[in-house]
């Protein structure tokens, strides 16, 4: 089976191409603003490297978010409209679920998966299994018992990186930066098992509205 990825709800965004369980191409950018420019570019690029068409593709892989409202948008548009041309299923996850699968468990160690929602707020994932947003105080007081056990994943770790360090300890915040950004690689190593599904049921995943909407809200 050969899966075509994208993934570009944060800072970073990045296309793979898994045949068979295995990466055969992938390319990482971390700048997002030029997402829009680049994603097609990019994905044309890996199927003439990989000597693929877009028919040779089996199945489209994307995360729904959370994370930039318009870096969701950018992935969800191009694969949907791929999916849609060319009949195929897609499987979609979160960005969180993409986060945590790039880590193996770590025995005594709490890993957490955990994306900036700005506004000293993060995004996490429940005990139900869906998302939620959390203050960063009230995130380290619950995990308070965990200082120096737990391994924090997400863009997260570093936008308040100095409250964890102090918080939660030194180890909290101690991977390289490449794992906190969600990469199409892992999303698309994991889509072997995720259920597809058709094109037209994939939605973003906006938790709460973006911060111009509820500028305007206010004003009126």
């Amino acid at each position: 089976m050969k899966i075509l990825s994208a993934e570009t709800s944060g800072q970073a965004f990045s296309v793979a191409i898994n045949e068979n369980g295995s990466t055969i191409a992938s390319f990482f950018y971390n700048k997002s603003l030029k997402s829009s420019e680049l994603l097609i570019p990019t994905i044309e690029n890996l199927l003439k490297t990989t000597q693929n068409t877009y028919q040779s593709i089996d199945l489209f892989a994307v995360s729904t978010g959370p994370g930039s409202f318009t870096g969701i948008r950018v992935a969800l548009t191009v694969i949907k409209t791929l999916a849609q041309c060319l009949n195929k299923p897609i499987a979609a996850t979160d960005s969180l679920t993409v986060l945590e699968s790039s880590l193996f468990g770590i025995k005594g160690i709490k890993v957490v998966a955990a994306i900036d929602a700005l506004r000293d707020e993060i995004y996490l994932k429940d005990k139900a299994g869906g998302i939620s947003i959390c203050t960063v105080k009230h995130f380290c007081s619950k995990h308070k018992r965990d200082k120096n056990k737990i391994l924090i994943v997400g863009s997260a770790a570093i936008a308040y990186k100095d409250i964890f360090l102090s918080e939660l300890g030194a180890f909290s915040v101690s991977l390289p930066a490449y794992f906190h950004f969600p990469t199409a690689s892992t999303l698309a190593s994991a889509a072997h098992l995720i259920k597809p599904i058709h094109w037209s049921k994939i939605k973003p995943l906006y938790i709460r509205r973006s911060w111009a909407e509820e500028t305007r809200l206010k004003g009126k």
